[in-house]
C-alpha cells in the first residue's frame, strides 16, 4: 500500500486520517511490508527508490511513516491489527540481505503484541480469494455512546492512477468476506511467526 504515498500524495494524506482514527485494521499485502511494520532502513530503501524524490522529502517522508508506527504501540487504544501477508513479501530482500533480515526480525518481533496478528498466505495455499481481490486494508472505526461506528468502516484499495476508498455497504461485506477467506487459507500465527524467523536465520 506504501507504494501509493510515493504516486499519490493526496490520496495517502487521505488514507493516513483515516488510519489514525480507526481502532482496527485488517489487511492483505502482496508486495512489500505495511508500513505500520517497516523499519527505518526498509522503509528508506523503498522511498528512495523513487528517481524524482529529493533528499528533503525522502527525510519528510519517511519521518511521516515511522510516527505512523505508534498506532500500535500507544497506551490508551492501540490500533488492533490483522494482516496477511504473501510469501513473496518474505522473500524478496529489499534493500539488501541485512535490511531484509532486519524486517523479518523485526516482524517477529512486533507479532507478539497483544493487537498484533500476523498470518503468511503461502505459495501452497494454490488459489484463494485475495487472488480476485488483490491487496486491500479494511478499517473499522470506535463506536460511539449511541452505538454506531464514529466513521462508516472504509476499504482502501490501491490502482495504479489513484486509490479507491469503498463505503458501501455491500462492498464493505464483499472485502470483509474476501478477508475471511484470505485469513482462513493463510498459516496459522504459531507457523507464521517460526516460518518468518526460520526464514530470518537462513537468510543471515
Amino acid at each position: 500500500m506504501d507504494a501509493l504515498q510515493r504516486r499519490h500524495p493526496r490520496d495517502f494524506d487521505l488514507y493516513i486520517g483515516l488510519e489514525e482514527a480507526a481502532g482496527e485494521l485488517d489487511g492483505y499485502w502482496t508486495d512489500v511490508v505495511p508500513g505500520l511494520f517497516q523499519t527505518e532502513r526498509y522503509a528508506r530503501f523503498l522511498i528512495e527508490s523513487k528517481s524524482d524524490v529529493s533528499p528533503e522529502q525522502v527525510e519528510r517522508r519517511l519521518k511521516i511513516r515511522m510516527a505512523r508506527q505508534a498506532l500500535v504501540s500507544r497506551i490508551a487504544h492501540p490500533l488492533w491489527v490483522k494482516m496477511v501477508l504473501n510469501e513473496d513479501v518474505l522473500h524478496c530482500p529489499i534493500g539488501g540481505t541485512d535490511v531484509m533480515v532486519e524486517q523479518l526480525r523485526h516482524l517477529v518481533v512486533v507479532s507478539q503484541r497483544n493487537n498484533v496478528t500476523l498470518r503468511v498466505m503461502p505459495f501452497s495455499a494454490g488459489f484463494h480469494p485475495g487472488i480476485l481481490s488483490g491487496p486491500f486494508v479494511k478499517l473499522g472505526f470506535p463506536i460511539t455512546a449511541n452505538g454506531s461506528p464514529s466513521e462508516p468502516a472504509t476499504v482502501y484499495v490501491e490502482g495504479f492512477t489513484g486509490a479507491l476508498f469503498l463505503e458501501q455497504p455491500q462492498e464493505i461485506e464483499q472485502y470483509s468476506e474476501a478477508f475471511a477467506g484470505i485469513w482462513e487459507a493463510s498459516m496459522s500465527e504459531v507457523e507464521s511467526v517460526n516460518y518468518i524467523a526460520k526464514l530470518a536465520r537462513e537468510m543471515q
